[in-house]
């Protein structure tokens, strides 16, 4: 979850909840390591294999509020407390989404998939990153455009 923290900065809380017991508590993480001190978060996501389990890696789209002309995308592990993004100037990519490697039992193994809208020349393409270490590996363009504000979703076998 991302939270405002009264000063238009973002902070990522996680909730845990027993499911078995019903206590939960939250955790905040008002540091995001490794980022500009201006970056605002959205769209929290993580591996679905990992909903309801113990997990490391959070995916969020950033703004990097001293950099007006883009957004990007972070990878933050919870667990080591560390994070690495991707940005490039005037891409605007969508809510990201976590596509496992067919198999896998590896928490990152797999790509981040968005449509990013690049405002240079009004053009959306389709972006595909490694889940490990948010290396591009693929840009496919589409034939129409994608407002940077639209959510996605994945569904297999499709």
């Amino acid at each position: 979850s991302t939270q405002s923290t009264g000063n238009n900065k973002m902070r990522l809380t996680r909730f845990i909840m027993n499911t078995v017991t019903g206590v939960g508590h939250a955790r905040d993480f008002p540091v995001m390591w490794n980022t500009p001190k201006d970056t605002s978060i959205e769209f929290p996501i993580i591996n679905p294999a990992f909903r309801g389990e113990p997990y490391c890696f959070v995916y969020l789209q950033a703004w990097n509020n001293n950099l007006n002309n883009a957004m990007g995308l972070l990878k933050v592990d919870l667990c080591k407390e560390t994070s690495i993004g991707w940005e490039d100037v005037n891409k605007f990519p969508v809510e990201p989404i976590f596509t496992a490697r067919p198999g896998s039992l590896v928490e990152d193994d797999g790509v981040i998939v968005s449509p990013v809208f690049d405002s240079s020349d009004n053009s959306t393409a389709l972006y595909v990153w490694d889940a490990k270490n948010l290396e591009v590996l693929a840009v496919v363009s589409t034939p129409i455009v994608v407002p940077f504000t639209l959510h996605g979703v994945w569904i297999n076998g499709v």
